[in-house]
């Protein structure tokens, strides 16, 4: 979580946010492109150590969702497995929070309540503001064959 707090200490006073801007942000702290698609303005996929990091929408809707935890779903160990994968990443999303709130933090954090998922269903999720960011935790499976994963979002 280190690193993504990093992030958001450099794009907290930033008013707009692009994807440029990320992508600069990115490589200034060290992160290094994982993935280049051709004739795109920025690189949209980045990579520090085991983090990876992608840099989604356009302005002024643009988002950096950082997987922090992923675990992959086993198809033929039923529902009862798939519950309890759920109930995992909604375990580390409340332990990740706790991290944020009594971190660096934790002086300028606000807590957000409603909605702040941009259309997401997150099986669990906690959101604050900083500055002219947003800070979303939340565990998350974008389709029952992919894996669920925490992710950390910078919007």
């Amino acid at each position: 979580m280190d690193e993504v707090v990093a992030v958001l200490e450099l794009l907290t006073g930033d008013e707009s946010l692009t994807g440029e801007g990320i992508a600069a942000v990115l490589e200034r702290l060290g992160w290094g492109v994982a993935r280049q698609v051709p004739g795109a303005a920025f690189p949209r996929v980045w990579r520090k150590n085991d983090l990876l990091a992608g840099i989604e929408g356009a302005a002024p809707q643009v988002r950096l969702a950082v997987t922090l935890w992923e675990r992959e779903v086993d198809e033929e160990a039923g529902f009862d497995a798939l519950e309890a994968l759920y109930d995992e990443s909604s375990q580390a999303v409340v332990r990740i929070a706790d991290e944020v709130e009594t971190g660096v933090l934790a002086g300028r954090l606000a807590r957000v309540d409603g909605d702040r998922t941009q259309g997401i269903d997150y099986i669990e999720q906690r959101a604050w503001s900083v500055g002219h960011r947003l800070l979303l935790v939340g565990a998350v499976q974008d389709d029952t064959e992919l894996p669920v994963r925490v992710d950390a979002v910078v919007s």
